[in-house]
């Protein structure tokens, strides 16, 4: 093992006296690492060098820490090299201190695991406790991550230190003192650093024998920029306290800061208790959202809300890095047979390289008819006629266990179409000027007018009526109305089925579009669903009342969790910055929130106002505009 250097690692400054990550015990007696009591010398300072523990003789000193010194000693015949932590002389008068000590060798006994250090011997010399153990040639994480790390290298390292807590924790042991000193690395011949996990001096055995539990109540061990909440406030801990712990350490590793600071310990411990982190991405963006997301889960503030083990904890981290594949929608399809209106839409599988089987329990198109299809794929819609070509009945269906319906073989075989077709089943877009391919003539006139529409059909209701997040109802209105007049005459033209069921879809996205964009209670919800905030004002300028504004706001809310706390922490930050005068910041800040909990009356209110104040303008109060 590779010692503690003789100075603490505490990331807030405090008196030397008044080291944060040693024991404090309530009853204010003195402790490990305190030094002498008042009025009397500090112990003198020892030297081991050429003496011998056991069959080991020690060459140098490595560092002392709060229960004792480290040594490096060699076997005298084999060469061997280790680690000999020896515990202070004035320590060692206290059957506490010697319990602890000695507990740790206990704890390492139990736990054998490549990436914990491990433990040789445990032997007395002169009264004194020691322990042998394996000597590291490397450096502490403390000293490798000066600053963030690239995110796959902080997973690969978080992913070691979830090893070695899941075994610790599968042998009733929590660590209780997880922080970048106590993870020490040694480099691969493969050039890869590998993770030891060190000092279980202050770890709890959930399952102690009677008499030897190691700690007590009111005592508060840890180190205050690592300890979970219930450490905080000291209450019941379990191996979840380590999972906190592992969050906080991958959030100092890949943005570079740790997510709570202050300038006392103890404003340390209330942040833990009370605040809720700002997100790794936002801190860096260049941490994936999913990474963001896994280490804030694992920093939640009560113990239920994270992840239920170390090695759940590895394979969320692992995962987060993996390319996000979103789901694909399934294949649906609309059909049109000559003279009749299209049906609803299908979904649909495809057989072959150029036919769909149609699941449909209703009576299907006659054998060998042409039928117009609107295929809605993963990269977009394309039009195309087809042939049916079999049917499957409900009887055929229960025999062949499967759903009853016809099959359609694509009639469109033209190179150019069956590229299009393969590039959007696979996900591609396709340009949406590129008119749809098909042997059926099309209507030059109504093309053009469809060619407008294509492109708007894939965005959100803003897009498919062609105006703004932040246009007002009458142009809502104004920009529907033209779309309609501009779709309707071309139902009386005589299209292709392709076509007719393209403009048939223009026209239900229209009216999708209008209904919600045409109402304040509607609008509101949408535009919560895009954080749309100029759209949010737009529905209180236009009556949204306050009743109607919280229950639209309790429907969001059941449908996304917010953090608790998140929202008045970013609240609290703006207010502090639009007091000193700092309007950009605030404005970020208020933002942040609304980015949360968009419909929240009171931060819309005021982002609003620092808006106008940001533009030079005097805003009139949202209060007139929300009754």
């Amino acid at each position: 093992m590779q010692a503690p250097p003789s100075v603490c690692h505490c990331d807030i400054p405090h008196p030397a006296s008044d080291c944060p990550t040693l024991i404090r015990s309530s009853g204010g007696g003195t402790e490990a690492g305190w030094g002498a009591p008042p009025g009397e010398p500090p112990p003198a300072r020892e030297d081991f060098i050429g003496q011998k523990f056991g069959s080991f003789r020690v060459v140098r000193e490595l560092g002392q820490g709060g229960m004792g010194t480290v040594w490096l000693a060699e076997h005298a015949l084999i060469q061997k090299r280790v680690a000999v932590k020896v515990l202070h002389a004035h320590l060692a008068k206290d059957r506490r201190l010697v319990a602890r000590f000695l507990s740790e060798a206990r704890t390492l006994t139990l736990i054998q695991h490549e990436n914990v250090v491990s433990l040789y011997d445990l032997d007395m010399r002169e009264g004194r406790p020691y322990l042998v153990m394996e000597y590291l040639e490397g450096q502490s994480l403390a000293s490798f991550a000066t600053g963030p790390l690239e995110p796959v290298l902080a997973v690969e390292l978080l992913s070691q230190v979830c090893n070695a807590l899941e075994a610790a924790h599968a042998h009733g042991v929590v660590h209780r003192d997880l922080k970048p000193a106590n993870v020490f690395l040694v480099s691969g011949s493969d050039g890869r650093q590998r993770v030891k996990l060190l000092d279980f001096g202050i770890a709890k055995l959930l399952t102690y024998p009677t008499g030897m539990t190691p700690t007590q109540n009111g005592m508060l061990l840890g180190t205050p920029e690592f300890m979970a909440p219930e450490q905080c406030g000291g209450g019941q801990v379990d191996a979840r306290a380590d999972l906190y712990a592992v969050g906080v350490l991958g959030y100092l590793l890949v943005t570079g800061s740790l997510p709570f600071t202050g300038s006392h310990p103890t404003e340390v411990l209330l942040a833990h208790l009370m605040k809720a982190p700002r997100l790794p991405h936002e801190v860096r963006p260049e941490v994936p959202q999913a990474l963001s997301r896994v280490l804030v889960r694992a920093m939640a503030k009560r113990p239920e809300d994270r992840f239920a083990s170390a090695g759940e904890l590895r394979k969320a981290l692992q995962g987060a890095l993996a390319p996000e594949r979103p789901a694909q929608p399934p294949l649906t399809a609309r059909v049109r047979v000559s003279g009749e209106a299209a049906s609803a839409e299908l979904r649909c599988e495809r057989v072959g390289r150029a036919g769909l089987f149609l699941f449909n329990a209703e009576p299907p198109p006659p054998l060998l008819v042409d039928v117009g299809l609107l295929l809605r794929l993963p990269g977009g819609e394309l039009a195309c006629t087809g042939q049916v070509v079999r049917h499957v009945s409900a009887e055929q269906a229960r025999q062949w266990n499967m759903a009853p319906g016809f099959g359609v073989q694509l009639r469109d075989t033209a190179p150019g179409f069956l590229e299009a077709f393969e590039r959007l089943i696979a996900g591609e877009r396709v340009a949406p000027q590129t008119p749809p391919l098909s042997n059926v003539q099309e209507d030059s006139s109504a093309e053009a007018v469809l060619q407008g529409f294509r492109g708007r059909l894939h965005g959100d209701h803003y897009l498919v009526l062609g105006t703004t997040w932040d246009a007002d109802f009458d142009t809502v209105r104004v920009n529907a109305r033209e779309a309609r007049v501009a779709l309707e005459p071309l139902l009386r033209l005589s299209l292709s089925p392709g076509q007719r069921a393209q403009v048939e879809r223009a026209l239900e996205r229209v009216k999708e579009a209008y209904h919600v964009l045409s109402q304040p209670e509607r609008r509101a919800e949408y535009d919560a669903g895009l954080r749309n905030l100029e759209g949010l004002l737009r529905c209180l300028s236009a009556g949204l009342t306050v009743t109607a504004l919280e229950q639209c706001r309790r429907k969001f809310l059941a449908r996304h969790r917010v953090p608790e706390g998140q929202v008045t922490l970013h609240l609290i930050t703006g207010d502090a910055f639009a007091t000193q005068g700092k309007l950009e910041e605030a404005r970020v800040a208020y933002e942040a929130a609304l980015r949360v909990d968009p419909l929240n009356l009171d931060v819309l209110k005021r982002w609003r106002t620092l808006r106008g104040r940001l533009r030079g303008l005097r805003p009139a109060s949202l209060e007139g505009t929300a009754r």
